[in-house]
């Protein structure tokens, strides 16, 4: 009886000692070594069940381990905060789908354990640290994947980039072909369909155009942009003038914004002004030193990358919003000689844009400049002049009645004939502005008869046929 007691007893410790055992593997809870920062991630994660303890770390639980793709879709989660992705053990793929991103976005945000990657619904042209590539004098390309990719679903947009998302398309292209890396891209509707590098040409006039002077972009009446140009089309210009009768200038931009494509001029002529033309969004290179483009409703431009841009000329465009050339190393800071040259000197021309609220110029203490003309701007409401020390050209139309035109502090005044430093026009509108008034008075009115230097020279002639210039001199003798 005894010996069974005993028995019982120790079964009862052991049972004891076990059931102590299990209650403290279960107060030993694992957390991520990480912790998060980000809030509005932190927020989203616990809306998802995952739990964070005090200071922030990831609970290691089996909803956490068993984590292999994650949907941050719509969330606007800020790519700053992509890094913290990594506290999640076995996470390889994330939907980032409509999320707000764009123009550009950059790989390097991404923990490396993340190979899958939705993008579409974003708004994003440039796909910064997917890949490097070393160009060579014969321009041969060694291209380098810069992350592992095993699954990548693009915007629309991304039909567009030829500096990435090419490269990365030949450099992979055995293993895309052979589904070892899904890539997709979507089409207009919205559709994913398998990526591709060839691009369709709307307008017929415009596929003419290409197939004459640019016949190495083509495959048969598409545009394939991984390809190269030979010698003679790699650095000509792009001229399409309004005989040309293009009214649909898609497919122009993969030209404009290949690699391949040295060319320094870009000039876009429709067929009229009751045309209704229209172009996509053109991202400029770093060879273009002209932009011309007249009556052609135009979505914009990207000038990160025209660092050589020295003349724009956007005449009737009823949709361009804003045109920023502080990226010019170029504009409006060379010598006086080459600046008052009609031919070489720095300009911009902006005239007949009923919806362009800004215009940004290179931010440097003093600038020279052939010319400056801004015209029937409706909208405008940014344009920062004050820097301009030299203009051989002024011409002010009509502006939006809000806009608070300050005019250039001039002090050099200089001209290649000889005749005026500055040749002034503009409309009546702008004559009757208080800071016109002012200019006119410090260079024109007010001028020390000792003083030999002729400041301003006298036009009434705009350049927009919607706007009428005025006979400024004659108005000023009215005020005497």
């Amino acid at each position: 009886m005894k010996r069974n007691n005993l028995h019982v007893g120790l079964m009862a410790f052991a049972m004891l000692l076990v059931g102590a055992s299990c209650s403290d593997d279960d107060n030993t809870l694992s957390y991520s070594t990480g912790a998060v920062q980000n809030t509005e991630l932190k927020t989203i994660l616990v809306q998802r069940g995952y739990t964070f303890n005090e200071d922030g770390n990831l609970l290691l639980d089996d909803l956490a381990n068993n984590t292999t793709t994650l949907d941050l879709s719509g969330t606007q989660i800020s790519t700053d905060a992509l890094a913290e992705l990594s506290m999640f053990p076995n996470l390889t793929d994330v939907d980032l789908s409509d999320n707000g991103y764009g123009p550009a976005f950059d790989f390097a945000k991404l923990p490396e354990q993340i190979t899958g990657i939705d993008l579409t619904g974003n708004e994003i042209y440039d796909y910064d640290n997917l890949v490097s590539v070393v160009v060579e004098e014969n321009g041969d390309e060694t291209v380098t994947n810069l992350h592992e990719i095993t699954k990548l679903y693009l915007p629309e947009t991304a039909k567009e980039n030829i500096e990435d998302l090419v490269r990365f398309y030949r450099q992979n292209k055995e293993a895309i072909t052979a589904g070892t890396i899904d890539m997709k891209m979507t089409d207009v509707d919205g559709n994913l369909q398998t990526y591709t590098t060839l691009r369709d040409v709307p307008d017929a006039n415009l596929l003419t155009y290409l197939k004459t002077n640019f016949p190495d972009l083509l495959d048969g009446d598409q545009i394939d942009i991984s390809n190269h140009l030979g010698a003679s089309q790699k650095t000509a210009e792009i001229l399409i003038k309004p005989t040309d009768n293009v009214t649909n200038f898609e497919g122009i931009q993969y030209l404009v914004a290949s690699p391949y494509w040295e060319g320094a001029k870009v000039s876009l002529y429709s067929a009229g002004a009751e045309s209704g033309a229209s172009a996509p969004r053109l991202k400029l290179g770093k060879f273009i030193t002209q932009i011309i483009m007249q009556e052609i409703a135009s979505e914009g431009f990207d000038l990160s990358n025209a660092t050589d841009l020295r003349a724009v000329w956007i005449q009737n465009n009823s949709a361009i919003t804003s045109i920023d050339l502080s990226h010019s190393t170029i504009w409006g800071q060379r010598d006086q000689e080459t600046e008052g040259n009609n031919t070489y000197g720095s300009a911009i021309r902006m005239t007949g844009c009923p919806a362009l609220k800004e215009i940004k110029l290179p931010e440097k203490d003093e600038l020279k400049a052939y010319a400056i003309d801004i015209e029937c701007l409706d909208a405008l409401e940014t344009f920062d002049i004050s820097n301009v020390k030299m203009v051989a050209d002024l011409k002010i139309g009509d502006l939006n009645e809000n806009f608070n035109l300050v005019y250039p502090n001039l002090t050099i005044f200089y001209s290649e004939d000889g005749y005026a430093g500055t040749t002034f026009a503009c409309s009546e509108s702008t004559f009757n502005r208080e800071s016109t008034q002012a200019f006119l008075k410090a260079n024109y009115t007010d001028i020390d008869p000792s003083d030999k230097v002729r400041r301003l020279g006298y036009t009434s002639i705009l350049t927009n046929s919607k706007n009428k210039g005025c006979r400024w001199r004659t108005l000023l003798n009215k005020q005497k």
